[in-house]
């Protein structure tokens, strides 16, 4: 037989110690590799966490102050700049507003009786209830308001929606039957002012008025022959009013008669008219009720003071 051939070159064994010390030191690199990577992953996230808290929280800031809309970055620092000058302005509002009060309030301490016109002339409303508690107010729902505003106790006041100088010798004004003639005598006051008319210009005309405004006078006269009588003038209605049948020229007109019945008659008369009406004859605003007929409180007061002024 023949003997084989041997290789060449013969094949040099690596120990396996080495073997396990390359192993050892690859996975090493790996770990180390591993570890790196691990933390740098995590710094990137949290800074990209941070940032976008920081956008978010910046976008609901934008949002709180548009209502919930977000606004462009150009945009929001302009609404920044004009929310800035609207709060600056309104604090300096508030603060001219602050001084205006303060002087409104000065002046009020110094003349608490008084009311100012739109005209600027300055009105008194100081009265003393007790100067007419031996008196009697005849009228319709507008001198209601004299007890309904407490300015007057209601035994001095003989007056019912809708009354009408017809009524006031015919007709009863309140539960108990008595017509105001027949409560007058009773009463017997020192005094008897009188306001009454506008429902007879809303409902019969002036024409009808008339005749039955002069018969009240000639009869409370005769059933009161000791009061002294005063007839205020017609009140007008506003440029807004819920009154369409009544007209501010009936009024002047009607006006005109009672003072000449007055002075006929031997009575007084009181133009309140002319203290409550604007340039062109429309009741002031800051004198009527919404309806544009009624008296709101003070006017009550300029009257009452007016008529103390008056018989003082």
């Amino acid at each position: 037989m023949k003997k084989s051939r041997r290789s060449k070159y013969k094949r040099t064994k690596v120990p396996a110690s080495t073997v396990a010390l390359y192993i050892g030191a690859a996975v090493l690199i790996l770990g180390i590799c591993a570890v790196v990577f691990f933390i740098s992953f995590n710094v990137m996230n949290n800074n990209s966490t941070s940032d976008s808290s920081s956008a978010g929280g910046s976008q609901m800031s934008s949002q709180s102050s548009t209502g919930g809309f977000i606004l462009p970055p150009d945009v929001q620092s302009s609404s920044s700049v004009v929310q800035s000058s609207q709060s600056s302005s309104s604090s300096e509002t508030q603060s001219s507003s602050s001084v205006e009060q303060s002087s409104s309030s000065q002046t009020q301490s110094s003349t608490p009786q008084s009311s100012s016109s739109s005209q600027g002339n300055t009105v008194p409303t100081s009265f003393d209830k007790e100067f007419f508690k031996d008196d009697l107010f005849i009228g319709d729902s507008i001198f209601t308001g004299l007890y309904l505003y407490n300015h007057l106790d209601q035994k001095n006041v003989a007056a019912k929606v809708g009354y009408t100088p017809y009524g006031v010798i015919n007709s009863a004004f309140d539960a108990r039957g008595m017509t105001a003639a027949d409560y007058a005598e009773q009463l017997s006051p020192k005094r008897i002012f009188i306001l009454i008319g506008s429902n007879g210009l809303s409902s019969s005309g002036i024409g009808a008025l008339k005749n039955s405004y002069g018969e009240m006078i000639k009869v409370l006269k005769e059933r009161v022959p000791q009061a002294k009588i005063c007839c205020i003038s017609l009140t007008p209605v506003a440029r807004e009013t819920d009154y369409p049948n009544i007209h501010n020229s009936d009024v002047r007109e009607m006006n005109d008669f009672i003072k000449q019945q007055c002075a006929e008659q031997g009575c007084d008369f009181y133009n309140f008219y002319s203290s409550i009406t604007d340039s062109e004859g429309y009741f002031l605003k800051e004198y009527a009720e919404v309806d544009g007929l009624h008296f709101k409180s003070n006017t009550y007061k300029m009257l009452l003071s007016a008529l103390q002024k008056k018989y003082s």
